[in-house]
């Protein structure tokens, strides 16, 4: 099995050499841990843009780049997109990590499909891309031969996930046992932190939406957010949405789940208390829609995120 990792100019580090680590770690130690000589031996190497890769690849890894460089390297690796669409034509499969998803889409082999990538960049991705369906939300999303994980670190768990593909499911759970690396469970949304999205023109929008900021305890409802916009319900939903791409509803949800994480991470607050300091009198709706955006309960993110 062929592999290749691309080492272009603003590539994350660690995300070249990490993945090619996993690769060849496994297929030294396999035989060492079980006696049995691989099926298929692995040969993993680096290919730059000036570099001349020979040759058919199985699997093509994109690693992640500085996240301040996504548009230079997108407008400046076009030899390597086209490589890259090359190398898929003869069957290769193609997988990027965290935001290598720009480089990855640049190619057009994603149009109408899913992908993935850092949900700090999923905006801008959504931007340049309209025609691919970003699961933000995911960690990793699977089109069959064209790959996408969410975060530059969980290339780790990416990789095993690989593994499993290539080389089947005795094999990855072998290689995660060698490495000690787990297999990823948890989406995104247990990571990522709400962004305030002011950076829209709609000034009145704007001003609704610092008043929710500052009030979000207080019982607020649609016809006083409206009211105090000087709109109509319907016009305020519309504006709001268009805006910010969240409803005033949700909005509100997200400021307040985005408070209680903050809580939870620093207090011991129980989380009946935590609910009331964030706006919620019915506790259980609240574990409800704490776990909608966040993927846990509050508890568990207490756990796994507080002082201790």
């Amino acid at each position: 099995m062929r592999i290749a990792v691309l080492k272009y100019e603003d590539a994350v580090p660690t995300c070249v050499t990490g993945p090619a680590d996993i690769w060849s770690g496994m297929s030294r130690l396999y035989p060492v841990l079980t006696g049995i000589p691989m099926e298929m031996p692995i040969e993993v190497d680096f290919v730059t843009p000036s570099g001349k890769a020979t040759g058919k690849y199985d699997l093509i890894i994109i690693p992640a780049m500085r996240f301040e460089k996504i548009e230079v390297v997108m407008k400046r690796e076009q030899k390597m997109i086209g490589w890259l669409q090359d190398q898929y034509a003869q069957g290769a499969e193609l997988a990027s990590i965290c935001v290598g998803a720009f480089l990855l889409a640049s190619t057009g082999l994603l149009t109408g499909k899913k992908a993935t990538t850092n949900w700090l960049f999923a905006d801008l991705f959504r931007k340049h891309f309209p025609y691919i369906v970003l699961e933000d939300d995911k960690v990793i999303v699977d089109q069959g031969r064209l790959y996408s994980c969410g975060g530059a670190f969980s290339f780790t768990s990416f990789m095993i996930y690989l593994i499993e593909k290539f080389c089947g499911h005795e094999m990855a759970i072998t290689a995660s046992k060698i490495l000690m690396i787990n297999v990823h469970e948890q989406p995104q949304s247990t990571f990522s932190i709400f962004r305030f999205q002011h950076e829209h023109p709609d000034e009145e929008i704007n001003k609704a939406q610092f008043y929710i900021e500052k009030n979000y305890k207080q019982p607020l409802t649609l016809e006083s957010l409206a009211g105090r916009s000087n709109m109509s319900v319907r016009n305020f939903i519309r504006r709001f949405e268009q805006a910010t791409t969240n409803t005033p509803f949700e909005y509100l949800q997200r400021v307040r789940i985005e408070a209680a994480k903050k809580i939870l991470e620093t207090k011991k607050d129980g989380v009946e208390q935590v609910a009331a300091r964030c706006g919620y009198e019915d506790v259980d709706y609240f574990r409800k829609i704490f776990k909608r955006y966040v993927a846990m309960t509050p508890k568990a993110y207490q756990e796994k995120y507080g002082r201790k």
